[in-house]
């Protein structure tokens, strides 16, 4: 079978510019916006101002936040576009704070006397009666979770909690910081609830998740202010659990930075200010809060009588921005603007090439359709898309490669069987240079390792995915068109035809891939192959039982004589009232089939509704222990209920 060249030289050139133009822009036009969104988060100067807690249970609302650089008297407040006059803007009085804290302290062995008993000094400014706690309990993170002292306002009592954590075992973050959560009230908060923690030792005794331990201390609606040196700790996880619940990470690069730290964390306490503004809105509303002092702000929103702590609960809704707002606002949408901008880049390179330069083969490509083409000479074939003396060696060596490794002519197998006209030394070239190109533009888009490699696993097995699809489908419309070529063959016959004049006329008539198929048996008779070797082949490559038994008659007929005309009608009769029965049971099992479809379709569509709605409950699945064991015996009795559907509607035909 003739395999037609892929690209010719110009058009080689074409699609170079294309990849060339579409990586240079992935590569460049990406991380330049990432560094811009960087220097934007770096500006700002020395002035911050942040809300940590709303208080609305009153006839007054009182917002609580960090302001530093500048005094509470220089905060403006806007609500829906309408200014608010405070009624008091003041500093935090110590004495009136209503802060519980809880004082995590890694204690893992690896960190050594000196970090831990540092570690420890830093956490005075946060005993009861200091700066603005009220109350406070130790927990420390080596040798498991250890609840060192509970919620207390004594600080003698937290005092020797701290004095009796030492160096020990390796570090369970993750449990600690569920453990601090368990250690505020159950009643709802009425006051600031934070957790202190320093953190140094890699995380290896958690049976806990950094997402469960968000989803606890979101439910006790408390914030983290974390203290960290870098090496074993996880930096990453550390900083997502801030931005999830509001707070601060403070990152040092040697043990004597822990006091400067932590120190600035207590700092920061106390530049704590609260505003009284009148209240305003119903119960059950969301009232938006536009904060500004100089060139710092902030937005928020809390709902009337309520007490709201957190950087997610007073999260202001999404505003409406129109068609462009809401497209903003998907994620992921910059990286798709960037590559629709990469793409159009790339169209304008390809014009500029296309008109600039010129194609030797133009006049041949347009001549080529009235020449009289019948056998592929040596000369052509060389004439593909490995015109080029490199990508003809990488073409051969990709071949060699594939040969030693016996996975050429399998592919040159599924290729000629879905139609496809490429060589196979060709087709895994450009697949191993696509696995290529998607692994380095998502590795450059995203940065992430594992992202990079999930591109490359998909690049891999999408062409093999689409091979198999077409094979599938040629395979079924072959199918298809076997009784009505078996009828027109039988009516060649009784015109009197021979039956490779028959097969010859049949060939002409059919539509693809019949057609196709009874052209290559007829040249193959031609060039001297037996007629009932070639029909072989087209069984063998089809899949198709039914036509093995029509070459089976055919060779017995030849053999020992009989009216062949009517036994190749009888034969389509027979597949017709078959495939007839075939899709009588098809309609009798497509209730079964349905259910089976919708059954197997809920749970995982229920599960990403539940998640939606409701993350915290349905977190509870992911978690280590009883959660896996669930999800495990859940997936088990869906295969089983999978099985056991299939066995009840399969009828076989």
């Amino acid at each position: 079978m003739r395999r037609r060249p892929l690209l010719a030289s110009h058009g080689l050139r074409t699609a170079c510019a294309l990849v060339a133009a579409a990586t240079v822009l992935v590569v460049g036009v990406v991380p330049a916006s990432a560094g811009e969104s960087a220097a934007d988060s770096g500006a700002g100067g020395g002035r911050s101002l942040t809300v940590d807690a709303v208080d609305a249970t009153g006839s007054s609302v009182q917002v609580q936040g960090v302001l530093h650089g500048a005094s509470p008297s220089s905060v403006k407040v806007a609500s829906g576009g309408k200014q608010l006059t405070p009624r008091s803007a003041e500093q935090l009085d110590p004495n009136g704070a209503r802060t519980e804290t809880v004082l995590v302290v890694d204690n893992s062995a690896s960190l050594g006397n000196a970090v831990v008993q540092l570690a420890k000094n830093g956490m005075e400014p946060f005993l009861p009666g200091s700066g603005t706690t009220a109350k406070a309990a130790v927990v420390s993170t080596g040798g498991g979770a250890t609840i060192g002292s509970g919620m207390t306002g004594s600080a003698a009592e937290v005092s020797a909690a701290l004095e009796g954590v030492q160096p020990f075992g390796t570090s369970a973050l993750w449990d600690s910081l569920v453990r601090s959560a368990d250690l505020f009230s159950g009643a709802e908060a009425t006051g600031l609830r934070q957790v202190v923690v320093f953190a140094a030792g890699a995380d290896t005794a958690s049976k806990a998740t950094p997402s469960v331990a968000v989803s606890a201390l979101r439910r006790a609606g408390a914030q983290v202010r974390i203290v960290a040196l870098p090496g074993g700790v996880d930096l990453g996880s550390l900083q997502n659990v801030v931005s999830s619940l509001g707070g601060s990470l403070s990152v040092g690069q040697k043990g004597d930075q822990l006091l400067a730290g932590e120190k600035a964390v207590a700092t920061a306490m106390q530049e704590r200010f609260v505003l009284t503004l009148p209240a305003t809105g119903a119960a059950g509303t969301i009232v938006p809060l536009d904060l500004q002092s100089g060139d710092a702000g902030t937005e928020v929103a809390y709902e009337p009588g309520k007490f709201t702590a957190g950087s997610e609960a007073l999260a202001p809704a999404v505003r409406s921005a129109g068609l462009a707002g809401k497209l903003a606002a998907v994620p992921g949408i910059k990286l798709f603007v960037a590559l629709l901008g990469a793409a159009a880049m790339a169209l304008l390179v390809w014009a500029v090439l296309s008109v600039v330069v010129p194609d030797p083969d133009a006049l041949g490509n347009r001549l080529g359709a009235y020449e009289q083409q019948t056998v592929e000479d040596d000369g052509d074939r060389d004439k593909s898309m490995t015109s080029t003396a490199l990508l003809q060696r990488a073409v051969k060596m990709t071949g060699e490669v594939a040969e030693r490794r016996g996975i050429l002519e399998s592919t040159e197998l599924k290729l000629e069987h879905a139609g496809v006209p490429l060589r196979a030394a060709e087709a895994l070239f450009l697949q191993a240079a696509v696995i290529f190109l998607a692994f380095m533009l998502v590795l450059v888009a995203t940065k992430n390792v594992l992202f990079a490699f999930v591109a490359a696993a998909a690049a891999f097995m999408v062409p093999s995915a689409v091979v198999a699809r077409k094979v599938r489908k040629r395979q079924k419309a072959f199918q298809a068109q076997l009784p009505d070529m078996l009828s027109l063959l039988s009516g060649t016959l009784r015109a009197g035809y021979s039956i490779a004049q028959g097969f010859e006329a049949v060939s002409r008539e059919i539509d693809e891939p019949m057609g196709r198929e009874l052209r290559r048996v007829v040249t193959e008779s031609r060039l001297g192959r037996p007629l009932e070797d070639a029909l072989d082949s087209v069984a063998e490559r089809m899949d198709s039982k039914d036509f093995a038994w029509a070459v089976m008659a055919i060779r017995i007929q030849r053999e020992v004589g009989g009216n062949l005309a009517e036994l190749l009608m009888t034969v389509s009769e027979t597949m017709t009232q078959r495939e007839r029965l075939r899709r009588d049971v098809l309609s009798l099992t497509a209730e079964g089939r349905m259910s089976a479809m919708v059954l197997g379709f809920l749970p995982p569509a229920l599960g990403m509704v539940m998640w939606v709605m409701n993350p915290d409950y349905i977190a509870r699945l992911f978690t280590p222990g009883l959660g896996y064991a669930l999800l495990g015996m859940s997936v088990v009795a869906m295969l089983i209920g999978f099985a056991w559907m299939k066995k009840i509607i399969t009828v076989e035909v």
